[in-house]
């Protein structure tokens, strides 16, 4: 009678327990990732499309995700502060998405020799200390754009805006662009500008490129914010669809200038999808699975022609 006593109030103890773990969520066993972004600051839809992502994929996976980064994408001293901090947390993976490339290196070996899975995503780290990159194939993205520009002109000046010339983003974007845009030996590329991801910045590079090259026939546009500035700019001096315009992303004022002809093509990333990916590539990670060293994620060109296709559609207005 005394043992059966005791194995009763085990099992009371056990289910108890169970229970205990149901309606907490099971807190204490939750994977727990840190995402630091280059910037905090929403400088493109594209960024709250991607943290969309990741907000369905903790809800889906059961992890817990805290957002930390940068005052600007070009504070990389700050991001590398930020990482030290979000180390001294421990979490069980960090998602990074790295401001420069080379830079970042040191605080990201730093992480893993804390033993903290480090997952990159949109812009790599120049190392393979970290476990699987998340990403479009920043290089492709970049032909697609100089072979986009090449469709529509076949002579002439052309300038390429990127976002950063520091972030693997950038650089293979343009290094893409450039090795496409060769192709055409009539097609005249006058440089490659940075605009720090600000689009006042991009702007004011905009104007003065027209002013200074008034015989400029195109610009290829690295990211949405190069994109619109430049947008902008040709529609206040009314020369929208005078010049060919290339672009990544796929913002609303994007998909408005593309249907206006001021824009004539888009590259788009599926940012929703970037950000789930990392997020479930990072749990998997930690729960012991192998990852693959890259995960892709596919991209779409779309232009006037395609944009009304139903697939393109869903794309370009994912909710």
């Amino acid at each position: 009678m005394r043992y059966r006593k005791l194995i009763v109030c085990l099992l009371l103890c056990a289910l108890a327990g169970l229970l205990a773990f149901r309606f907490t969520g099971g807190q204490e066993n939750r994977v727990r990732i840190a995402l630091v972004l280059k910037t905090t600051v929403e400088t493109a839809e594209f960024w709250g499309e991607v943290l969309d992502g990741v907000d369905s994929a903790v809800e889906e996976l059961g992890v817990e995700v805290t957002v930390t980064g940068s005052d600007s994408e070009s504070a990389v001293d700050q991001q590398i502060a930020v990482m030290e901090d979000v180390i001294a947390t421990r979490p069980d993976a960090i998602i990074l998405v790295a401001s420069d490339y080379d830079r970042l290196v040191d605080v990201t070996r730093e992480a893993v020799a804390a033993g903290i899975d480090v997952i990159t995503m949109d812009s790599d780290v120049n190392t393979d200390a970290r476990t699987t990159f998340v990403a479009s194939d920043n290089y492709q993205i970049g032909r697609s754009l100089g072979a986009q520009l090449l469709e529509n002109l076949d002579s002439g000046p052309v300038a390429v805006l990127t976002h950063s010339t520091y972030s693997s983003s950038g650089i293979q974007r343009v290094e893409g662009a450039l090795d496409a845009l060769a192709e055409c030996p009539d097609v005249e590329v006058v440089g490659v500008y940075d605009c720090e991801n600000n689009r006042d910045n991009a702007a004011a590079i905009a104007r003065d490129l027209l002013e200074e090259y008034p015989d400029l026939r195109g610009f290829v546009c690295a990211n949405e914010v190069c994109n619109l500035a430049v947008a902008q700019v040709l529609t206040e001096q009314g020369l929208g669809g005078q010049l060919t315009v290339v672009g990544c992303d796929n913002s609303r004022q994007q998909i408005q200038y593309l249907e206006q002809g001021v824009i004539q093509s888009i590259i788009i990333q599926q940012p929703f999808n970037m950000g789930y990916a990392a997020v479930e590539q990072a749990a998997r990670v930690v729960r012991g699975q192998s990852v693959p060293a890259f995960t892709e994620i596919p991209c779409v060109t779309i232009t006037q022609d395609n944009m009304y296709n139903s697939d393109n559609q869903k794309l370009l207005f994912p909710f």
